[in-house]
């Protein structure tokens, strides 16, 4: 192969291999090969009696199985006794929690805490949280572990008191989880480290100034008299 043609295809060839080693390598960072990124333990506090997500409105066409579905997790310990944390449809929480007081989660990895702010108003203690019937995923107890697989739909996710009482306390943690994005970072981090490598290779053979021709002296036998 002529040098421009190496140069022409290895200078390309090293820039796609960077930066797709670069992605690989920062996706493996961020989710690790199973594909979960989790979010560091934040502190949330609130005189109400319920802290409230913000409605995950999710299309129909979200993958619920599979190497593309998704998988929430949810830590929440609390500092005064059994807490409470589950996920329901945002109008059965609406409905449950009309009349009480709730703060809304508007930011989950402010530094040090979430940022919430007042939500609604009331003076109604809801009945106990986990006797209620339409949370598609929920948890009690000292430390409450969720983990709930993402399905099409309008969620509510809710913290609280395992009680319904005010005044909720605790350390909340999350994770989330897509498959698919293991593989993935290690398909892009093996296949850019190959293209990086052939890239190289060529750049380096092409840049090789090709030595002079020298042209061999006559030997004295090759000397015609004059």
């Amino acid at each position: 192969m002529k040098r421009g043609l190496k140069l022409g295809f290895g200078i390309p060839m090293v820039l796609v291999g960077l930066f797709m080693t670069l992605g690989g390598v920062a996706l493996l960072v961020l989710v690790g090969t199973d594909g979960t990124f989790t979010l560091p333990s934040q502190a949330a506090t609130t005189s109400a009696n319920a802290l409230v997500l913000e409605t995950l409105d999710l299309g129909a066409n979200l993958p619920s199985s599979g190497s593309f579905s998704a998988t929430v997790g949810v830590t929440i310990s609390g500092r005064d006794g059994d807490v409470f944390v589950g996920i329901g449809p945002a109008s059965d929480v609406a409905r449950y929690l009309r009349g009480v007081r709730t703060d809304r989660i508007v930011q989950v990895n402010w530094p040090g805490r979430m940022r919430t702010e007042p939500d609604q108003g009331g003076h109604r203690t809801p009945p106990p949280p986990d006797a209620q019937p339409f949370w598609v995923a929920q948890a009690k107890g000292a430390t409450a572990n969720l983990t709930w697989i993402v399905a099409p739909g309008d969620w509510t996710l809710v913290i609280m008191n395992a009680n319904g009482s005010a005044n909720v306390t605790v350390i909340a943690s999350g994770s989330l989880r897509l498959p698919a994005l293991g593989p993935v970072g290690v398909i892009l981090l093996v296949v850019g480290l190959a293209i990086l490598i052939g890239g190289v290779l060529l750049t380096i053979s092409g840049a090789k100034t090709p030595k002079a021709s020298q042209s061999t002296p006559p030997r004295p036998d090759d000397v015609v008299p004059a």
